[in-house]
């Protein structure tokens, strides 16, 4: 929704205009500005278009009628179950408390105006959530004992991997939240210039800029550590599983860093907001990549029914 410019296109919570619906004409929302005496960050005279409110009423209905009560009943049913598989219930319970927190951290994100900090929050909660929820199939499936032959790891394998796996996936989040802070920080998608080759790969035609009030290049900076941490990991891994889905996620964060680059140099005329939603969804499935690695390591130490390798 931010990056379509319909990030605050609802500008109360939950509702939107103070209506339920999306369809709110230009002549309603000029209404409800003047009785409530709040504006739109971008000016008293900004109006949104149907297609844009319905973009965030979408967002909302999904999270609080579709995904909400799903985790509500996943919970439930492994309630009912704690006993027998009891790490199933608690990841469950982690990702019901997760949904939770994301609908009140997208109060806190429409109330602020999507504020970087919130919308950097807002990313990290929908990341922790996808995991939890990653981590409860898992679990389930192997407490039933149909966990896929693919997904099994050898535990004395996955004790040595793990901790790699877990800084990994903590540094893949870095990455994630920077660009959090520079799509959502006032000028610094374009902090390193637009359009031409001293904007990427240079930064304003240098190699090296500051670190300290120029957000785009401490993204960038970021991206190319975490990069070669990710090749360097590649190095003395088996082949399998983890193998597969490190390529993978390498594979995604490589494209990602090009789109990055489009992105800037076509920005001559401003950017091009689809490619910052494909920008977003690559860093995040690149990111659940090397998370799922570290989850399946993670049930491989903990889980009963897998044998070591000794």
């Amino acid at each position: 929704m931010r990056i379509y410019d319909a990030g605050e296109s609802c500008p109360d919570w939950p509702q939107c205009f103070g209506s339920w619906g999306f369809d709110i004409s230009e002549e309603d929302q000029g209404i409800w500005y003047e009785e409530t005496g709040e504006y739109d960050s971008d000016g008293s005279a900004k109006r949104y278009t149907t297609g844009d409110i319905f973009l965030e009423w979408i967002h909302r209905f999904v999270t609080g009628i579709i995904l909400g009560p799903l985790c509500i009943l996943q919970w439930y049913f492994t309630f009912k179950r704690k006993e027998r598989m009891p790490s199933v219930h608690k990841a469950s319970t982690a990702a019901l408390i997760l949904v939770i927190a994301q609908g009140g951290m997208g109060m806190l994100t429409v109330r602020y105006d999507n504020i970087a900090w919130s919308v950097a929050a807002h990313l990290i909660l929908a990341q922790a959530l996808a995991l939890a929820l990653l981590w409860a199939w898992i679990r389930w499936m192997d407490s039933e004992g149909i966990l896929p032959n693919w997904m099994n790891l050898q535990r004395k394998d996955a004790i040595q991997m793990r901790p790699r796996l877990y800084n990994l996936t903590l540094s893949t989040m870095v990455v994630l939240i920077l660009g959090a802070f520079v799509s959502s920080s006032q000028g610094q998608n374009g902090a390193c210039s637009v359009g031409s080759l001293d904007a990427w790969p240079l930064c304003n035609g240098s190699i090296f800029a500051s670190l300290v009030d120029n957000m785009q290049f401490v993204h960038r900076f970021a991206v190319v550590i975490v990069g070669a941490w990710l090749l360097w990991n590649l190095r003395g891994l088996e082949r399998g599983t983890v193998r597969r889905l490190l390529h993978a996620c390498i594979g995604l964060y490589i494209l990602n860093l090009l789109l990055g680059g489009v992105y800037v140099l076509t920005a001559t005329s401003g950017f091009i907001e689809i490619l910052s939603l494909f920008h977003l969804l690559l860093a995040s499935t690149s990111f659940l990549c090397i998370g799922f690695a570290a989850l399946l390591a993670r049930n491989a130490v903990l889980s009963p029914t897998l044998a070591e390798d000794d």
